[in-house]
């Protein structure tokens, strides 16, 4: 019985260390009294495998987590390029609005609106000034921002009112008598129309310009293409030029330019000044047709 014990104990005792060898031949070189330490530990208490398991499973969560915020980062910068492309297209109507209504200070405020107090008061005499009045019309507004002065811009538009009140007066009552189209009509018309108002005459050319960009009406006349072998083309006309005058006449709308190349003498030479790439240019064609094809466009008065 006590041979069987000693027997018994020596087995467990080679166990032992026969385990202690198989770790420690299962470490990696240079480190084999601290491997065999941790895994006879590792042994000993099944704790030493959840607590390895739970530092591996830290690390993969960081790892994870660093993934998740490199995402958000391309994300937001993302959405940033998207907001400052979508600022870039929105700063141009912004601009035009703010001509339209002559309002430079109202431009500044939508463009960045974190730049000015919200639905604040105007504080001085000049913010008043620069504040859209809604009691004026688009056009009391555009001649305002053309240079006009406000007695004038009144006036004008006094004038106006009443030949457009006295045309529809016209046109009711030719209706109602059944006379809208005869000869009567046509002659009172005629009366109206001779006191129509002409916003040019009365203001210039110059302001006129800047009338029609603040009304967003076309301004311009663009040269969309050029007829081989035609005048123009001999000229060196090119398709984006802008037909700035025909002769000392200047030019806003495209009939304009076809009215004045049926007029005068046929066939003189006329000097026609175009833009090009910002720059005026002179050019010297017959009086005629041009051989283009043209088109009504807007841009920016230059300034005086």
């Amino acid at each position: 019985m006590a041979r069987s014990v000693l027997v018994g104990i020596a087995l467990l005792v080679a166990g032992a260390a026969a385990g202690g060898f198989i770790v420690r031949r299962q470490t990696s070189t240079g480190a084999e009294s601290d491997a065999s330490h941790v895994a006879r530990a590792d042994l000993a208490s099944p704790r030493g495998f959840a607590v390895a398991g739970e530092v591996r499973g830290g690390d993969h969560d960081r790892a994870d987590l660093e993934q998740r915020l490199a995402r958000l980062e391309a994300t937001v910068a993302h959405e940033a390029r998207e907001r400052q492309q979508l600022q870039e297209r929105l700063d141009p109507a912004v601009a035009q609005l703010a001509a339209r209504a002559g309002d430079d200070a109202t431009a500044a405020a939508l463009a960045h609106p974190g730049a000015l107090p919200s639905a604040a008061a105007p504080t001085s005499a000049d913010e008043a000034a620069n504040t859209v009045d809604a009691s004026k019309s688009a056009e009391e507004r555009a001649l305002a921002a053309a240079g006009v002065d406000e007695v004038t811009a009144a006036d004008i538009k006094r004038r106006q009112d009443a030949r457009e009140l006295a045309e529809l007066n016209l046109r009711n009552q030719a209706t109602r008598e059944n006379w809208l189209d005869s000869p009567r009509f046509a002659e009172a018309l005629a009366g109206i129309d001779a006191e129509r108002v002409s916003i040019r005459d009365e203001i210039g050319d110059a302001a006129y310009d800047r009338y029609l960009f603040a009304l967003g009406e076309p301004n311009r006349i663009r040269v969309a293409d050029v007829l081989a072998q035609s005048p123009a083309a001999e000229a060196g006309l090119q398709p984006g030029d802008l037909i700035v005058s025909y002769g000392d006449t200047r030019l806003f709308a495209p009939d304009e330019l076809v009215a004045q190349t049926r007029s005068g003498t046929a066939g003189e030479d006329v000097q026609l000044e175009i833009m090009r790439g910002g720059e005026h240019l002179q050019v010297e064609v017959p009086r005629g047709p041009l051989g283009l094809r043209i088109a009504a466009t807007q841009s920016a008065p230059e300034a005086s």
